[in-house]
């Protein structure tokens, strides 16, 4: 606190302004606009606290159109612009039920503001090709070349959908299917398509979607029951190969895990290499902070597993098959 106080004093450092009458009067303006149910704000100026944001929160209609939520989005990033919020973090969740649309602005200039109204569109638009779904969207957001570097920064679109019940995989695929064909704009951002509780299922992306061979796969063996099990895949997962095929056994058994792998390897080793596998008793698998894998099974074919196990028999014999890291 003395730091700040002497920093505030000599000039080298000026306290955020206090911006509740121009939160006011853009909460009210928002509140006014065709399409909204309700809007709210939540501003702190609390530098000692280090508690410093502007949060719009936006009810909006059923029956929103693309272009009244575009009209919300463009006076809400019009507002930053010419207001100017120094030291605020801002953001703007506009909500419909579950669903979200939000403008995590952060606290440097949003200079994609064409991109981000386009996508407030979007969400308008995927919400009526997933009726039953409940679909978040996460704007892209990019700000100035040489603001500075810290936690405020800039992301691709990020989205999600959660199928109702009583979806399965074969929805996902549908899903993602449909999502790469009417949005293709929207395919280079972060995904995650989930199925119902009742089946579950889902399938994670980063910078693009599954290609219809790794669908193939998925489906083959989602529908292969015999060892009861539940699949994800994720497509370029830090720290793993680019498209990461993780089973989850209803058995914590690691015996039934070997042979669940022994079954869809061969499956899974179609798509090309090089590919992370594992079957073990959770999604996530057993993997620590660093990427290295802690208990079995888990499988990279055409390349290496870093492992802090040692594998029994039988999964060394599929790590002889599959894996190239000694040859």
């Amino acid at each position: 606190m003395l730091v700040v106080i002497a920093l505030a004093l000599t000039g080298c450092y000026r306290l955020p302004p206090d911006r509740r009458a121009q939160a006011d009067q853009l909460t009210g303006r928002i509140r006014d606009m065709p399409g909204v149910v309700a809007a709210s704000s939540d501003l702190a100026n609390s530098f000692a606290q280090g508690n410093v944001h502007l949060w719009l929160s936006v009810q909006v209609a059923e029956d929103i159109t693309a272009d009244q939520l575009a009209a919300i989005t463009a006076r809400y990033l019009d507002d930053l612009r010419a207001v100017d919020y120094p030291g605020y973090q801002t953001e703007l969740d506009i909500r419909r039920g579950w669903n979200l649309f939000a403008i995590d602005s952060g606290q440097h200039p949003v200079t994609n503001a064409d991109q981000v109204i386009a996508q407030a569109r979007d969400w308008v638009a995927l919400r009526h090709e997933f009726p039953s779904a409940t679909v978040s969207l996460r704007a892209t957001i990019t700000h100035p070349a040489d603001a500075p570097v810290d936690a405020d920064r800039a992301h691709p679109a990020l989205g999600a959908i959660e199928l109702p019940e009583p979806a399965d995989y074969i929805a996902v695929t549908a899903a993602v299917t449909a999502l790469g064909a009417q949005f293709p704009q929207l395919a280079s951002g972060g995904w995650t398509i989930s199925a119902s509780k009742a089946h579950p299922a889902d399938i994670t992306t980063s910078q693009r979607l599954p290609t219809s061979q790794e669908l193939g796969v998925w489906n083959t063996v989602n529908a292969d029951q015999t060892i009861p099990h539940i699949d994800a895949m994720t497509i370029n997962a830090p720290l793993t190969p680019p498209v990461w095929m993780s089973e989850k056994t209803v058995s914590h058994d690691p015996a039934i895990a070997t042979a669940l792998a022994d079954k869809h390897l061969p499956i899974v080793a179609t798509l090309p290499a090089p590919l992370f596998y594992t079957a073990t008793d959770q999604l996530q698998a057993h993997r620590n902070y660093s990427g290295r894998t802690t208990a079995p099974v888990a499988i990279t074919t055409g390349g290496c597993t870093p492992r802090d196990y040692r594998p029994d028999p039988t999964e060394q014999s599929l790590i002889n098959i599959y894996e190239t890291c000694r040859r």
